[in-house]
Order: C-alpha cells, then sequence, then structure tokens
C-alpha cells in the first residue's frame, strides 16, 4: 500500500482501516503512529482497534510504541484509559516496572479508576508488597460508598481479593467479612462460598452454614469443598458429593492418556511419588522413612514434586532417600505429566488428594498405567484417574467401599505409615508448659477446622463432669482463641480451662505431649499424623469412629498400638470414657507404658513391615510386559510431510521401515500404478504392510545381499519415514543406493533433530533416559543435527534441495536464554543454536548428484 505523502486524517483513517483488513502489521504501525502524532487525529477507538490487533498478530513492541507516540502528542481526558491500556501490554511483556508506572499514571490521571486499582494490586502482590494491594483494593470499596453505581462486577472483584490475600496472610476475620460483603452484592459465587465456609471452619466459627441474604443453606453445603466436607459430615454420600462437584469444576477428564496401558518390562520396580508437601508438612513427616526403607533391589523410586524450597532438614532428608528427585513446579500439568511419562513409571502414588495446592490434571493425563492416593487426602477424591486407594479394613470397610472412586488396596495392619526416626527432645515439666500441675490435663493438637460445634460441646461437658481438668489445644489465631473461650463461657465453663500451646520445635512439640494424660480426638475428621504423633511419644488417644475415612482414621491407629478399648462410637460414649478415664490415673499409667514398651514392635510403628508389605501389593497391581521390545511402536498414521515430498509421478518407490503400511496405502491413493516395495526389520510390522505395499521384503535393509539390493536399483524414490536413524550406518547405505541406481534417484526422510531444545534439556539435566518411542526411542543409533544432516548427504553423492522444520512444541524464554548462553560460551551463533534448537524432526528431499 502507497502512502500518502500530504496529511490527511480522514484518508488516513481510510487507509489504518485498509491495512488492519490487509493484514499489513508494518503499514497499519506506520498509518497508525501517523495520525497518533496528530493531536485527536487517531480516535481512541482506532487507538485500541490497531494496538490489539498488533497484539495479536505478535506485535506487542509495536503496539506499546504505539500507545506512547499517542500519549505524547495528545490532551485527551480519557489519557488515562489509554495509559491503563499501555500498562496491560506492558504486564503481558513481562515488564512489570514500566506497567506499574503506567497503571500508576492512570490513577494520578483519574483517582476513581476502578480498574487501574485492581490490576495495580495484583502487580504488586505478585511482588510480595501485599500491604500496597490491599491498599489498592480497599480504594475500590472507599471509591463504591461515593459512588453507588460502581461496576458491581469490579467491586465484587476487589472484595475478593481482600478476602483471598487476608486469608493467605492469616488475617482470617478481615477475609471472612470481605468475602461476606462479596457475598452480599452477589450470592451466586459458588467459589466465595467454598472460601467463605472453610474460613469459617478455621475460626471455629459457628454454626459455619451462617445466614446471609440471598444465600440459601443448600448452597453453602453445596459449595462446601471436598476437604472441608470432611469436617462438615459424618456421611460418606455428601464427602463423595463433594468431591465430584470438584471433579466437574476444575478437572479435565477428557483427555488422552499418556501411559502404555501394557506397562513396561523393567527390572525393578518403577514407583512415583507425586506431592506438593515434600517439605516441613505432615505428609513429609509420615513418608520419610517409607522413600528411605524401600528395598532397592526390587523397586526404584522417584519423586515428582512442586514442594516449596523450604530449606528444612525433612525436605533434604527425603530428596536424598530419592532415586531419582524431579522438580516439577514450573512445569504446565501437561509437561509434569509428559515429564513422568518419560520415566515409565510403573506406579504412581498421589500424595496430594483433594487438599490445597492438588494438580488433579497431571493425573488426567494418565501418565502411569496405575495411580493411586495416599495419605493426602482421607476421603474419595471422586477422580476418574485414580485407580485404588491404600486403606485397612478398618478405615475403610468394605461396606463403605461403594463411597470410593477407587479400589482399595487392603494392607494387613494399619494403613498409616510412620517414621521411627522422629526425635523426642527432653520431657518439660507443666511449668515448663504453663499447665497446672495439679489437673488432669485433656489434650487436642489437630487443626482448628476440624473442631466442630458438636465436639466442642461435649469437651465442655467433659470438663464439667472432670472438676479441674483443663483442655490443651493449639491456635495461631487470636480469632480461634477468643471464639472458642466466648463459647465456653457460653456454655458455663470457665473460659480460663482452655489452654493454648505455642509453636516450639519438632521434637520439643513431641515431648510436650508426655505432661499430658489423655489426647481427645475430633469427629468427622479425626487425628492422623497428630494421632501418631501423640501415639509415638507415647500419650493414650481417645477416639469416637464413624461412617466415613476420616473418621475412621484413629480407630485404625489404635488397633495397630493394641489399644481397642480406646475406640467409642458415639459421642455420648466418648464423653462417658473420658470422665471415666479422668478418674482412672492407673490405667492411663498402664496405657503410657503400654505405648513406651510396644512402641518399636507394634505394628503401627514396624516401618519396615508396612513397607515390604506395600511393596508386595504394588508388585500385584502393577501392569508389566514381559514381552519382547518392538523395534519401534507401529505406526498407523502416515507422516503428512514426507506424503507432500512425494512426487505424484514416481514409478518406484523402496520405503525402508514401511510398519504398517499407511505411507504406501496413502501414497498408492495418489498413485496406484506406482511400484511400491516396504522393507521391515520387524517380521509382524512386514506382515501389516504386505497389504499396501506391491511387494514387502522381511530383513534388515544394511544387511540385504547383493542380488536383493541391485533388483531395487530402478526405484526413483528412497523413503526413510523416521528409519535412517535407526541404521549402524548410513552413510553406506546412502551410498549403496546411489551406487546401484539406475539412473537419478532422490531421498527423502524424516529425522529427528538431536540438537532439540528438550534433548539439551534432558541431557542437562542427566535425565537421558530411553524410551520405547520418541526423540530418545531406545532403538535410535544415530544422532544427527541440521549441519549433520546437511553433511550426511552431501558426502555420500546427494545433494538436499528441501528441508522444512517440524515443530512440535517452542521452548520457554529461559530455555532460549540458556541456549544463546552456551553457544556464547561455545563460539557459536546465539541465534542460530536457537533456531536450530525449536525443530523436532526435519524432512528432507535429496537428488544424487555426479
Amino acid at each position: 500500500m502507497k502512502l500518502e505523502t500530504t496529511f490527511n486524517p480522514t484518508d488516513y483513517l481510510g487507509q489504518l482501516h485498509q491495512a488492519l483488513n490487509d493484514n499489513l502489521p508494518d503499514t497499519v504501525m506506520k498509518l497508525a503512529t501517523r495520525l497518533a502524532e496528530q493531536d485527536a487525529s487517531l480516535p481512541i477507538a482506532e487507538l485500541f482497534s490497531a494496538t490489539q490487533w498488533l497484539r495479536d498478530c505478535g506485535h506487542s513492541d509495536q503496539a506499546i510504541a504505539l500507545y506512547g507516540s499517542w500519549l505524547e502528542h495528545t490532551t485527551s481526558p480519557v489519557a488515562y484509559a489509554v495509559q491503563f491500556n499501555l500498562a496491560v501490554c506492558l504486564n503481558d511483556t513481562k515488564d512489570d516496572v514500566a506497567a506499574e508506572a503506567a497503571y500508576r499514571r492512570a490513577l494520578e490521571l483519574n483517582s476513581d479508576f476502578i480498574e487501574a486499582h485492581l490490576n495495580l494490586g495484583t502487580l504488586l502482590e505478585r511482588h510480595g508488597q501485599f500491604e500496597d494491594a490491599l491498599a489498592l483494593w480497599r480504594n475500590v470499596i472507599t471509591i463504591a460508598r461515593r459512588k453507588p453505581d460502581i461496576d458491581p462486577v469490579l467491586h465484587v472483584q476487589a472484595l475478593n481479593n481482600l478476602g483471598r490475600l487476608l486469608e493467605l496472610l492469616k488475617r482470617l476475620p478481615e477475609a471472612e467479612q470481605m468475602l461476606a460483603q462479596s457475598l452480599k452484592i452477589d450470592p451466586k459465587q459458588p467459589k466465595v462460598l467454598t472460601h467463605f465456609v472453610h474460613l469459617r471452619q478455621k475460626q471455629c466459627e459457628w454454626p459455619v452454614y451462617c445466614e446471609i441474604d440471598g444465600v440459601a443453606p443448600d448452597d453453602m453445603q453445596q459449595a462446601t469443598s471436598a476437604l472441608a466436607m470432611l469436617s462438615a459430615s459424618n456421611d460418606p454420600a455428601r464427602q463423595l458429593a463433594a468431591s465430584r462437584n470438584y471433579v466437574e469444576e476444575h478437572v479435565d477428564t477428557h483427555l488422552n492418556p499418556l501411559a502404555d496401558p501394557n506397562g513396561y518390562a523393567h527390572k525393578r520396580l518403577r514407583i512415583g511419588y507425586l506431592s506438593s508437601d515434600l517439605h516441613a508438612h505432615a505428609v513429609a513427616i509420615l513418608t520419610a522413612e517409607l522413600f528411605e526403607l524401600h528395598d532397592r533391589t526390587k523397586v526404584e523410586v522417584y519423586g515428582f514434586c512442586w514442594s516449596s524450597e523450604d530449606g528444612s532438614p525433612i525436605r533434604a532428608r527425603i530428596i536424598n532417600a530419592m532415586d531419582h528427585f524431579i522438580r516439577i513446579g514450573e512445569m504446565s500439568d501437561e509437561q509434569a505429566a509428559r515429564c513422568i511419562r518419560s520415566h515409565e513409571i510403573d506406579i504412581l502414588v498421589d500424595l496430594h488428594g483433594l487438599t490445597q495446592g492438588t494438580r488433579p490434571n497431571i493425573l488426567s493425563w494418565r501418565p502411569v498405567p496405575v495411580q493411586i492416593t495416599y495419605l493426602g487426602f482421607p476421603g474419595p477424591t471422586g477422580l476418574p484417574c485414580i485407580d485404588y486407594v491404600v486403606a485397612d479394613k478398618f478405615v475403610l470397610p468394605p461396606e463403605l467401599a461403594p463411597y470410593f472412586t477407587e479400589r482399595p488396596l487392603y494392607m494387613p495392619h494399619s494403613f498409616q505409615i510412620n517414621d521411627r526416626q522422629r526425635e523426642i527432645g527432653p520431657c518439660p515439666t507443666r511449668d515448663d508448659c504453663d499447665l497446672p500441675n495439679d489437673a488432669f490435663v485433656f489434650c487436642s493438637f489437630n487443626n482448628n477446622f476440624k473442631i466442630t460445634e458438636e465436639v466442642f460441646e461435649t469437651w465442655m461437658r467433659i470438663l464439667s463432669r472432670v472438676p479441674g481438668s483443663v483442655l490443651w489445644l493449639v491456635s495461631d489465631h487470636e480469632s480461634v482463641r477468643n471464639n472458642l473461650r466466648a463459647n465456653a463461657q457460653r456454655l458455663g465453663v470457665d473460659p480460663d480451662r482452655l489452654l493454648f500451646a505455642g509453636r516450639v520445635s519438632p521434637a520439643a512439640y513431641l515431648a510436650r505431649y508426655q505432661v499430658a494424660d489423655l489426647f481427645l480426638d475430633t469427629i468427622p475428621f479425626n487425628a492422623g499424623t497428630t494421632a501418631s504423633d501423640a501415639l509415638w511419644a507415647g500419650l493414650p488417644l481417645l477416639t469416637c469412629v464413624g461412617r466415613t475415612f476420616s473418621s475412621r482414621m484413629a480407630g485404625s491407629l489404635l488397633m495397630a498400638v493394641d489399644l481397642p478399648q480406646l475406640i467409642t462410637y458415639d459421642l455420648q460414649e466418648y464423653e462417658d470414657k473420658a470422665v471415666y478415664l479422668a478418674g482412672q490415673p492407673d490405667q492411663i499409667a498402664a496405657m503410657k507404658r503400654q505405648l513406651q514398651e510396644n512402641r518399636l514392635s507394634c505394628s503401627l510403628f514396624d516401618s519396615p513391615q508396612f513397607v515390604r508389605d506395600l511393596e508386595n501389593i504394588f508388585k500385584e497391581i502393577a501392569v508389566q510386559t514381559t514381552q519382547e521390545i518392538k523395534q519401534t511402536p507401529i505406526n498407523n498414521v502416515h507422516n503428512v510431510d514426507v506424503l507432500n515430498f512425494m512426487r505424484a509421478d514416481f514409478t518406484g518407490i523402496v520405503e525402508v521401515g514401511s510398519s504398517s503400511g499407511a505411507l504406501a496405502r496413502a501414497y498408492r491413493n495418489i498413485n496406484p500404478a506406482c511400484s511400491y516395495v516396504g522393507i521391515e526389520i520387524d517380521e509382524d510390522y512386514a506382515e501389516a504392510s504386505k497389504q499396501h505395499c506391491t511387494e514387502v521384503i522381511y530383513g534388515n535393509v544394511e544387511k540385504l545381499p547383493d542380488e536383493t539390493f541391485s533388483k531395487l536399483g530402478d526405484a526413483q524414490c528412497w523413503v526413510f519415514a523416521d528409519a535412517l536413524e535407526h541404521l549402524y550406518d548410513p552413510w553406506q547405505l546412502l551410498r549403496r543406493i546411489k551406487q546401484n541406481a539406475c539412473s537419478g534417484v532422490e531421498v527423502i526422510a524424516c529425522i529427528p533433530n538431536a540438537q532439540y531444545w528438550g534433548i539439551q534439556s534432558t541431557l542437562n539435566s542427566g535425565r537421558f533416559i530411553y524410551q520405547d518411542s520418541g526423540l530418545l526411542d531406545r532403538t535410535h543409533i544415530r544422532w544427527l543435527t541440521r549441519i549433520t544432516i546437511i553433511d550426511l548427504f552431501n558426502a555420500n553423492g546427494f545433494q538436499v534441495v528441501e528441508m522444512i522444520s517440524r515443530i512440535l512444541q517452542q521452548p520457554s524464554e529461559e530455555m532460549i536464554a540458556g541456549i544463546r548462553q552456551i553457544a556464547s560460551a561455545s563460539g557459536a551463533d546465539p541465534d542460530m543454536a536457537v533456531q536450530d534448537a525449536i525443530p523436532f524432526q526435519y524432512v528432507v528431499r535429496a537428488v544424487a548428484v555426479n
């Protein structure tokens, strides 16, 4: 398009619209910039259209420049909106410093601009400036008070942002207040209701299902998360429904499985553990010795982890216990799944379930033939991609199994693994713990959200019936302490009889149990790790079992330490037993002695036996093939790019590695008169390709006798669709093809790129593990790059006349930066190094030359 030399805004606008229609980015930029340089000559609508179009075309830098030019030359009253759009564009290019400046400039021009407050707050939160982010979102609330006509969607967004961040900062009452205001504006927010319900659980705000205008009690129950439902209901059907609700809303259940359903043929079973809790967390505390005790003659242990690097001793220990520890935190769900698939894991154990931070779509890709849930979530996950749950017949009796989507794997004793290496510190005195020396001390160190109103009322009746007794709890939140004390007062119990423990080291925490008299469990969400802690330290635990996995955990542990007398089956029995035991110091002392004396011999803490039992079960359920590995998996889909390189008038073709005959079928549909000979090293594949080739030779192309080879001299084209790299000496074979050709011959080949960025990443991580197919196919003998491919043909009498790249996935910006750095360090061209790292394969057409 030719640009006019004289400036006429109307003409330029017309030309701009035409350039947009014609997809001419350079022309769009020139016309829009010229208009922007003339005050008000580029209307804001056209500015936004042009910049958005440039961004959509991948020209964000030009869009940013155009915004800047417009702002430099305008006095428009709507410049604040352009500053905002500029900030959004800068944010997309990860220029946060410039984006922040543009957002702030927008607010200088219009202090009531809600969207700028919202976006700037999000940017500042990302950089850890939490108080500044909160202040910006609170500004929106202030503006809303002055301007009742504010967009309710933006008002709600600000309130929800406040609630979410305040919750993360452990400012629970403020968080609840923000979400309550949000729900009053728009009651139809299931995700907000989910957080609201759990916030009330965490604070022991009862009733949890409170009244909010426009929100029905059923709405709150329906919105209760799967984790919160473990504490909210003793009904297994409701727990399963909550999990299924989560799966329906958050999980992609229609992904194509990555795993080979026929399994693998490893000498040692490959067991993978998947979790974000492999740091200072309850799951890590339980499982550390599990990873250490696996029999390395039978299994190989992998950890796939997106945990935070907290520097804790338990994390260092777990990393050291793994044969392979792979961090997947920076990977997408699909990338993580493909990474897991690449390691040919036989059994994947998900230690996360539906707890906070879960990534169920990794499992939805089914990277492993057998997938198991264990420990992280003591309830049904509802995930169709999970096959089994580790259990025992107490925690998940057969009559409750129908409420699980997973099949139970029954351990012979307790379902729970334990770590015998946990150190118990010196026993403190009661004075050290601020406890009365002459009182009977009940304790319950469970998470606060497990304490229900019904259980707390039972505890208060116990205190009322045991004069002078106290209840020792743990809470970091003043709001929880205040709520519990107020409820004690309401129930006629002196609030001072509730005592709260502070945070101490792990060893001191375990030692603390030794000064208490009896642990009172919660229902319907029992103690899990906390119960094991108490029993390991020698403190008897009283539980009440229910109808769900989560309400039967402590009962399972008590069976495994041979203290079934501490299991009750309704709250009245639980209350009466607690009162009775408070008056039986000899019985309490006897149970404490039993726990101490049998600690290492009882089944709960016999971790070596647990691991042997678990490995035996894993061996039974693993899908393993004993068949000999094929040359490569048979391919029923032809390579379109190879087909496109094959001329439609060939009279004779030889294809090396004809597999199923898919390419032969596709080509002969175009040219049925062609003589098409397949050469196949695998007998089954040779048989399969006979139906599409005119002739199939079963054998190794490199070992064909001269008589057979000479008969192929009439072929005008030899095809290697993913076959050349499988040859021991492709150089010699190319020379032989040229020497035997009766006339001009050409070769068409699809060849993996050994310089591919994924291969570079695999090499740098030390994870160059052979697979049954793909770039790391165990039958690949030769590894070629763009340069070595060209040299291969040139050195043997052929000239490459066409070469295209097949691109599977673009590398990340971090990977590109790393490739450039390595290239520079080795004296190579960084731009060319990046260009050569992107293709997954090359498709080449080479012709014989004299």
